[in-house]
């Protein structure tokens, strides 16, 4: 069934594989056949070619077999990891069948506890992305990677820009949390800014994210769903092909990467609006390749379980009890909110959060936390 949706790559992709050495990507990666078994599957790449829900008709569309040459030719890591490409999923005659058709392969893929990586296309397919979490009964945490928050006006059909309003306003709304990572106040209205607050949503500026990065590693490990927009990338490392000048670095896009790929909860991303040049390919290619070795490193830590190693602390701060957590082995902090009940919810945190506790000040994560638990 999954087939129906996709369109198997092309020859000269399948050609250029036989060129690259043994320890390339290229060379250690399944392709799609009627054979494929995705219990032995761990993350899955499928290309996007659609562009109707694009607020830019001016794009140079995303060439996902170019992009496939340039990360088949990159050398694996060290890694124990089955990797698939699917091939890209085929427009819909109207642009809610490419929506039912990227909803339909990522609940396929989700059920059977594999990755979907999708790439290329606009922004708004996270809107079917969402939805194929939607009726399980589970929580739904996204996280977009953007310099704005994309709640626009819906006018007939949302786009890119209004995906956001779409999701919340949507008559059976699962949307748990959001999380924007690398917003600019200056490319979004006070309403949105406001709006944002009001939901009890989380965001970083991207000022506050280029002074010290791991701040947002607990907010990733809280995540499902990631979604990254190529133009948060800062133009001056993507040879100006966009009019952002301000953004995230290669190296600093890389890592939040890196960090979704170590994030058990997060099973699905997507980076779309990559644009059409060699830079961009090169830089996806990376991030793709950083997310596979953060899958690599992924650690199943229960700090409530008996074989936890690592310690706990309790601090007060006023009336308020919290607990924290700290792995030896990871070194990753989690916090408890002591609420007198049996179904306490540990929440990720860092070492500075522990450490503001301790010196009395409640820092935003957990003051969030606590409105989001408690008002």
């Amino acid at each position: 069934m999954l087939n129906d949706f996709l369109a198997p790559l092309e020859g000269s992709v399948l050609n250029y594989i036989d060129s690259l050495p043994e320890l390339s990507v290229g060379k250690n990666l399944f392709f799609n056949d009627e054979n494929l078994d995705l219990s032995k599957i761990d993350i899955a790449l499928i290309g996007l070619n659609e562009y109707r829900g694009s607020s830019n008709s001016n794009l140079n569309h995303f060439k996902s077999n170019t992009f496939r040459k340039e990360f088949y030719s990159l050398y694996s890591g060290d890694w124990k990891v089955n990797l698939v490409d699917l091939g890209d999923v085929i427009n819909g005659n109207i642009l809610s069948d490419t929506y039912y058709a990227v909803r339909y392969i990522s609940e396929t893929l989700i059920k059977n506890n594999v990755i979907p990586f999708f790439i290329g296309g606009s922004q708004d397919l996270t809107f079917p992305i969402y939805k194929s979490y939607c009726g399980k009964g589970n929580e739904i945490n996204l996280s977009c990677i953007d310099n704005k928050f994309d709640f626009g006006q819906i006018e007939n059909e949302f786009d890119d820009l209004s995906f956001m309003s779409k999701i919340i306003l949507d008559e059976k709304n699962e949307l748990n949390h959001y999380s924007n990572i690398g917003f600019q106040t200056f490319l979004n209205s006070q309403e949105e800014i406001d709006l944002l607050d009001k939901m009890q949503f989380e965001s970083y500026r991207l000022g506050k994210v280029d002074r010290k990065i791991d701040i947002i590693e607990p907010c990733l490990r809280n995540t499902n769903i990631v979604s990254i927009d190529f133009k948060s990338i800062k133009a001056s490392e993507l040879n100006f092909i966009h009019n952002f000048p301000n953004g995230f670095q290669s190296s600093q896009i890389c890592t939040i990467s890196r960090y979704a790929g170590i994030s058990n909860r997060v099973s699905s991303i997507g980076i779309f609006d990559v644009f059409n040049n060699e830079i961009s390919y090169a830089l996806l290619s990376q991030l793709i390749w950083y997310f596979i070795e953060g899958f690599c490193l992924r650690i199943e830590e229960d700090p409530y379980s008996k074989d936890f190693r690592g310690n706990s602390y309790c601090v007060s701060i006023g009336n308020q009890q919290l607990k924290f957590y700290n792995s030896d082995l990871s070194q990753k902090w989690w916090f408890e909110l002591d609420n007198n009940s049996k179904n306490n919810t540990l929440i990720p945190c860092n070492n500075e959060d522990y450490i503001d506790a301790c010196n009395q000040i409640i820092s935003g994560r957990i003051l969030l936390s606590l409105k989001r638990n408690f008002v």
